[in-house]
């Protein structure tokens, strides 16, 4: 199994800045004019996580999870298909479990004799409110009391207890905090580490967020890259001063002896030299070997020893949750792809963690529950996970930063619960009823290359809906609608503006990433048919 650390500049508390919130959350969880305390959980000493019974209202998957929470909510229900579900007071379908005087609404709470909520067409409550109390008959999505406006709704700015533990309160709505559907900036100002809309995920960084000084943005990830060589050719140099970014000691420019680009590479004489005296340096923790190889089954078993623990407290800025440390826990994380490092004229193969984005795999950490939380009972890692990732999955997920041309070390996603790495596949079941270059309904990665390439790295575009995110990324991905006369300067193009485009763009990537400029045209004389005049 491949183990994951960080590498970044990841500032103490940078992602998980909400956890104090937590806390006071969990003495609010109760609803107010219904009997009982705060309903997230039971008392803990030293500032621990919960001893008597843990609450974990709106995400539970068995009865343990709901031990600690208010107004008899201490079973969980999950609907029918579901992997998880919330904590109830009463049996819905039988309407028993509620004491003498009090009946179980729909929804599986028990509530005065008479109370009732009743909806219009759109299940929006007609009824008033003066405390949460009153909203308690409403479906979960109505049971808190505006009280500035005396309506039920999902959430207020000062009580998000019907919310997962990863939501903010936007318009009296629960929205995850680090969302994956995001169209601007905006949208992701309250998740930490990841304040970007980037193809639609709360990212590090995007074309209208920028990266600090000395680092450039990867539109494809959305993650911050140190400068090493051109910034739309990482590593791809014309001097040394092109490679003073470089991590691991890539920062000599080598070029080849016949003149043209180079590329930054460590300050070795020959390929027998890379694994003496830190000529090549990986970051850590992939520093801990060099082995040469000439091709990837030479690097089958090559791996280090990593820490999955340290990269949690890493992300998290913190070595504790609720005053719950977060332990150690030693894998295998393979090196396994034989990389070419050059130096001038010389290629010299070197096993690394990484060249593309496949070659990471993401850490599923309930695989290590135990050793990051150790001497506490499932229901309490339970909770300690509910608070970090809320309803999405426990993993780290990683891609590939680049360190220098054509290799890279495996990192994990700033924001911790968006997965940055662009997909294998791109969704689907969209339409082909509109062009890249226009909004309208999900396309499928079937219509058309650009459709493809875009939902390769923004499913969202395939699955949801083709917004105007996803004609912007069109175009600077593949060129959509900017089709023009191969033989005429002007911009980007992309493979669907024709078959000559296309093999120009296989030729000469920059052509369709950056410009269509002279030295594109004069490819097309060379390439197509008919030449240019």
């Amino acid at each position: 199994m491949r183990s994951l650390q960080t590498t970044r500049r990841t500032p103490a508390l940078a992602l998980l800045t909400t956890l104090p919130l937590v806390v006071l959350s969990l003495a609010a969880c109760g609803d107010d004019g219904l009997t009982g305390g705060g309903g997230a959980g039971g008392s803990s000493a030293g500032g621990g996580p919960p001893v008597d019974g843990v609450c974990i209202l709106h995400n539970c998957s068995e009865d343990a999870h709901c031990a600690g929470c208010s107004d008899g909510r201490n079973t969980c229900f999950i609907e029918p298909g579901a992997s998880s579900g919330r904590c109830v007071s009463c049996d819905a379908d039988t309407g028993t479990g509620c004491p003498e005087g009090q009946q179980c609404s729909s929804w599986g709470n028990c509530v005065p004799v008479g109370q009732e909520c009743p909806t219009d067409a759109t299940g929006t409550p007609q009824i008033g409110c003066s405390n949460s109390g009153d909203c308690a008959a409403c479906d979960p999505a109505h049971q808190v009391c505006d009280t500035t406006t005396q309506t039920c709704v999902a959430c207020t700015e000062n009580d998000t207890a019907e919310c997962q533990s990863t939501d903010i309160c936007v318009d009296n709505q629960c929205k995850p905090a680090c969302a994956a559907d995001c169209t601007v900036d905006n949208d992701c100002g309250s998740c930490n580490g990841a304040k970007a809309c980037n193809n639609h995920k709360c990212s590090e960084c995007s074309a209208t967020y920028a990266c600090p000084a000395g680092e450039h943005c990867n539109l494809q990830t959305g993650t911050c890259e140190e400068n090493c060589g051109d910034p739309t050719a990482p590593g791809v140099c014309d001097g040394d001063d092109d490679c003073g970014g470089c991590i691991g000691n890539q920062t000599e420019c080598h070029q080849p002896i016949n003149g043209g680009p180079g590329t930054c590479g460590p300050a070795a004489g020959g390929c027998e030299d890379l694994g003496s005296a830190g000529a090549l340096t990986l970051p850590d923790p992939y520093n801990q070997i060099t082995n040469t190889c000439s091709s990837d089954a030479n690097c089958d078993g090559v791996g280090i020893t990593y820490n999955v623990g340290k990269a949690l407290r890493d992300l998290l800025g913190t070595d504790n949750i609720f005053g719950q440390e977060i332990g150690d826990a030693n894998v295998e994380y393979g090196m396994n792809v034989c990389a070419s490092i050059t130096l001038a004229d010389l290629s010299c193969g070197v096993c690394v963690p990484c060249r593309v984005d496949d070659d990471c795999q993401d850490i599923n950490l309930d695989d290590f529950a135990g050793e990051l939380f150790p001497g506490v009972g499932g229901a309490v890692i339970a909770f300690l996970f509910d608070q970090i990732f809320g309803p999405n999955e426990h993993a780290l997920h990683m891609y590939c930063e680049s360190v220098a041309a054509g290799y890279g070390v495996c990192v994990p996603c700033p924001g911790l619960i968006n997965d940055c790495a662009p997909g294998s596949s791109g969704g689907g079941g969209g339409s082909c009823d509109h062009p890249p270059e226009e909004a309208g309904t999900a396309l499928d990665p079937s219509c058309d290359t650009c459709a493809e390439e875009v939902c390769a790295f923004d499913n969202y575009c395939c699955d949801t809906e083709w917004d105007d995110v996803c004609v912007d990324e069109a175009a600077s991905a593949c060129g959509a609608g900017t089709c023009h006369d191969e033989c005429s300067e002007g911009a980007a193009m992309g493979a669907e503006c024709g078959e000559c485009a296309a093999s120009i763009c296989e030729l000469d990537p920059y052509c369709c990433d950056t410009a269509w400029d002279a030295t594109c045209v004069a490819e097309v004389s060379d390439n197509c048919n008919p030449p240019c005049e």
